[in-house]
C-alpha cells in the first residue's frame, strides 16, 4: 500500500485527468492495483513516464518496465504491484478499460494523498 500511496502522490502532482484506481489483486497474481488515467497530449504521456523515472531515482517507487512511450497515445508502466495505463482521451475511449473493470472496487485518489 505504501507504493500505491507514493504513486498516488506522483500522479496528483501531474495534470492528468479522470484517474481511476481499481483493486485487481483478486483477479491476477501479477498486480494488486490498476490505475487508468487520461493525458491531454502525447507530450504529457512522456512527462508522466519522466515523473515515474524521477521518483524511481529518488527511491520512492520501482519500475519493472514501460511500454508504448513512442506511440504517443498509450503508455503502460509496470510499477510492481501497481500497473498504470496512461491514455490520450481517444485511446482510452477505444480500449475502454473502465467498462471492462466497472464492477471492480475502486480507491479514490484523494483518499491516498
Amino acid at each position: 500500500m505504501d507504493s500505491l500511496k507514493n504513486i498516488a502522490k506522483i500522479i496528483n502532482s501531474m495534470k492528468v485527468k479522470d484517474v481511476r484506481i481499481y483493486k485487481t489483486g483478486h483477479l491476477t497474481p501479477f498486480y494488486d492495483y490498476a490505475i487508468v488515467m487520461t493525458a491531454l497530449s502525447g507530450r504529457m504521456l512522456s512527462s508522466v513516464v519522466g515523473h515515474f523515472r524521477q521518483a524511481e531515482d529518488e527511491g520512492l517507487i520501482g519500475i519493472r518496465g514501460v511500454e508504448g512511450k513512442q506511440s504517443g497515445s498509450w503508455v503502460l508502466a509496470d510499477l510492481g504491484d501497481v500497473i498504470v495505463h496512461v491514455f490520450t482521451a481517444e485511446e482510452r475511449e477505444r480500449y475502454d478499460l473502465d467498462k471492462l473493470w466497472k464492477d471492480l472496487p475502486q480507491i479514490d485518489l484523494a483518499d491516498l494523498i
